[in-house]
């Protein structure tokens, strides 16, 4: 065991075998201890597998652990002494196993908890002296939310009224635990969290959109999906009534009676995408009741909406809640990302006052990142990207908080340069870079996702965004220690491509993996060119980083590949006679497939073919993004980062932000409050919640604040900000932006710009924390090097 690792005294506990009957399986463990005076500071280590709630004298303190590998598996530290008091206290946790794979937990067969330390002298450490007992109130449902995340919770508020979790509780009749001690298999390592403990914050519901009323389905008792019997309801939804009450940290919202086997319905929002957990207060219940709780990101008028639960990621996100006589109090375990609540309550003879309240939980991320002009849709557009990559974020940068929550690699390239222009923080996307390391096939491609147990998702040229990855996070922060840490894997990961080199020199297509490249229909059977292009994005990448870290006979060999390759795309896929690239070779090494804006990008970026970059940008890219966009002629939205990068390099500047401004706005007028996957997502199966989709972010702070960074870990930037936007874009004159003002985190602290047009003259301002140079690109004013803070003023013509 490491240095992290838990005492050999400390026990995983369990109510039972630890291997047997653990899928969708509950356990709640206490322990009640004396203490004497308050301690300034008790620190716990805790963990479990699969997660766990933790509470100090029925107060919640933390969730856990981040998702990780058993064979070095997480834990968290949590200070529990401002929870405690003098005499008689209680810890206690509710654990739950998932015993089945998932697109973030890959499972071992084996369920847990595991808890060290103590407070002011006392042992806290699970061992046989803990009480545990299988969770009564939870039906092991085994009806999945979707193909990615985890179960449907069916709670019975009649067998577990929550005071198991305050002290003075009788607990005799509970079990001694199955134990087995620290450091056994599948967790012979541990290893800290790394990351920060999730914020959280209770966050209220704004209204009351639409109610509905009706019969309820003939088996809505015995249904095993919520989801399916709330479609299988005859329903109409209505405007209107009745009203949120908002008091005391919850919203209540008033039911009348359904009578026997109808229900009552009403859809409420919150205002915008949220992330938590919905806790739910009910008095006055007779205990043949039922609440069902749905959620969804979208709704059409008065109606929420829910698409059959047929294709796709069969989402059905819905929990049951199975009441009580009296009063029934319950949080439901996992957190979901959404925004509309749809409450069913069903065959209730009395009115029922329901309080609800969410503890949304995000990662901490410090946003010291601003931007704000003159035109407000662009600082709507800017706030709603940074709102998407704020719930994209929790123990891992994820696709979205709604359908999947999975780490999927392509997304989290972009996500984590958009974390680095807002705050800088670099530990999720370290965190990541590792794990996607971890999770390795056999002949060395990384998963797309992880950790996962779907196999279907092993994605090459995700593999290939990994190495990429290596140069963002040393790009970032100056940093080799990573990748040196993981030579040796990309000698594995690179050797899979070389040997998938095929005679042409080209690699192909391998069915037993998904390639993905991009939602648009690009070719991508036989020899494709955009993924061969990346492959020589990464194979220059990989050289580039071997000489950094003192090999040079690896860059030496990594150059020679990717000088090969290029020889192969450019005699192979690059048509001399109009300048563009074939889609791909088919199987039998014909030219197949059309030319793609993407594979243009991806060469523009690698400076290939560069006497060419002025026509493909004028001809195909350009009027690409002046156009509307229509899926699936133009590039998602993930792309799109590709796309933008590439017109910045070639000084389209202005067509970016009119794309960013025309494409992304869009979403706003549609009412969305954060970003969606598609262009034009189909609600209820599409996500309206993607970071990917985010980066404006860059693009806004690069164009408009002018922060281009040019060296490892900021220590130089350009500073050369757009001061004229009034260029005819599109056969149209532009409405001008007239100032801007934003930061941009760095790791040195923050960047802070400010230009102003106003007559004849632009003010602009720059402010560089200590330990960066700027050199300054602005009009008319000479090419020098800056430190701290300088200020200019510009003859507003000479920006023309």
């Amino acid at each position: 065991m490491t240095d992290d690792s838990p005492p050999r005294s400390a026990k995983w506990l369990w109510y039972d075998l630890h291997e047997f009957n653990i899928v969708n399986a509950w356990m709640q463990a206490r322990k009640s201890i004396v203490l004497d005076r308050v301690p300034e500071k008790a620190v716990l280590n805790v963990t479990a597998d699969t997660s766990y709630r933790l509470f100090v004298n029925g107060k919640h303190v933390n969730r856990g652990p981040a998702r990780g590998f058993q064979r070095s598996w997480p834990y968290d530290s949590v200070d529990i002494a401002p929870f405690l008091k003098k005499g008689n206290n209680v810890i206690a946790a509710l654990v739950h196993s998932l015993g089945v794979g998932t697109f973030s937990y890959h499972p071992e067969g084996n369920a847990g908890f595991l808890l060290w330390g103590n407070a002011g002298g006392t042992d806290l450490t699970t061992d046989r002296s803990w009480k545990v007992r299988a969770a009564p109130g939870f039906l092991s449902t085994m009806t999945r939310v979707s193909l990615e995340l985890n179960f449907q919770e069916i709670f019975d508020g009649r067998l577990d009224d929550g005071s198991w979790l305050e002290e003075g509780y009788d607990d005799t009749a509970w079990k001694t635990p199955m134990v087995r001690s620290a450091g056994c298999m599948p967790w012979p390592r541990f290893e800290k969290r790394g990351i920060p403990l999730l914020k959280e914050e209770v966050v209220l519901p704004q209204k009351i959109l639409s109610t509905s009323k009706g019969p309820c389905t003939t088996d809505y008792r015995s249904h095993a999906n919520v989801v399916r019997t709330y479609l299988q309801d005859e329903r109409k939804w209505a405007k209107g009534r009745p009203r949120l009450e908002l008091r005391e940290g919850w919203a209540a919202v008033q039911f009348a009676p359904t009578g026997k086997d109808g229900y009552g319905a009403s859809c409420i929002d919150f205002g915008k995408e949220v992330v938590g957990s919905l806790e739910m207060d009910i008095d006055g219940a007779e205990g043949m009741e039922l609440v069902d709780t749905l959620v969804c990101e979208a709704a059409d008028k008065a109606t929420p909406i829910f698409q059959p639960i047929t294709e796709g990621s069969r989402p059905a996100f819905g929990n049951r809640l199975n009441l009580g006589q009296g009063r029934t109090r319950h949080e439901q375990f996992d957190h979901w990302g959404f925004r509309y609540l749809v409450l069913v309550v069903r065959n209730s003879n009395v009115p029922l006052a329901i309080r609800m309240r969410l503890h949304a939980v995000e990662y901490p991320l410090d946003v010291k990142a601003t931007f704000r002009s003159s035109d407000n849709r662009l600082n709507r557009i800017y706030d709603m990207c940074v709102w998407s990559q704020r719930c994209c974020m929790l123990d891992a940068y994820i696709d979205c908080p709604w359908r999947e929550q999975a780490q999927w690699w392509g997304d989290a390239r972009v996500q984590g340069r958009n974390t680095f222009f807002l705050s800088a923080d670099t530990r999720l996307f370290r965190r990541g870079i590792v794990q996607l390391g971890t999770q390795e096939s056999d002949n060395g491609l990384t998963y797309g996702v992880t950790p996962t147990t779907s196999h279907r998702c092993i994605l090459p040229d995700f593999s290939l965004v990994w190495i990429l990855t290596h140069w963002d996070y040393y790009w970032q922060t100056g940093d080799l220690s990573l990748f040196k840490a993981y030579e040796e894997r990309l000698r594995r990961l690179l050797e899979y491509f070389r040997q998938s080199t095929a005679k042409n020199g080209l690699i192909p297509y391998d069915d037993r993996y998904w390639l993905f490249l991009d939602w648009h229909p690009i070719f991508k059977e036989g020899y494709p060119a955009v993924y061969n292009l990346l492959y020589l994005w990464a194979l220059r990448t990989a050289s580039r980083l071997f000489k950094l870290a003192g090999k040079p006979a690896d860059s030496r060999l990594y150059q020679r590949r990717a000088s090969a390759l290029e020889r192969a795309i450019k005699t192979r896929l690059f048509k001399k006679k109009d300048h563009l690239f074939h889609g791909g070779l088919d199987w039998k090494g014909k030219p197949a497939g059309t030319s793609s804006v993407h594979s243009l990008a991806l060469a523009v970026l690698m400076d290939l073919h560069p006497e060419h970059h002025r026509e493909w940008v004028e001809k195909h890219l350009v009027p690409m993004v002046q156009g509307e966009y229509t899926a699936p002629i133009v590039p998602s939205p993930y792309f799109m980062y590709y796309i933008f990068e590439a017109l910045k390099k070639t000084g389209r500047l202005p067509e970016t932000v009119d794309c960013i401004r025309r494409w992304w706005g869009s979403m706003l007028d549609r009412g969305y409050t954060t970003t969606e996957e598609i262009w034009n997502g189909k609600p209820g199966k599409d996500s309206l919640c993607h970071a990917w989709s985010a980066h404006p972010i860059i693009h806004l702070s690069n164009i408009l604040l002018g922060v281009w960074q040019e060296a490892p870990g900021w220590k130089r930037i350009r500073f050369a900000p757009l001061l004229n936007s009034e260029r005819s874009v599109a056969g149209k004159r532009n409405n001008p932006i007239r100032s801007v003002e934003g930061k941009v985190a760095v790791p040195q602290g923050v960047i802070e710009v400010r230009w102003e047009r106003r007559g004849r003259k632009t003010s602009v301002s720059l402010s560089l924390p200590k330990g960066i140079i700027a050199t300054v690109d602005l009009p008319n004013v000479p090419k020098k090097d800056v430190r701290g803070k300088c200020s200019w003023t510009i003859d507003s013509h000479l920006t023309h």
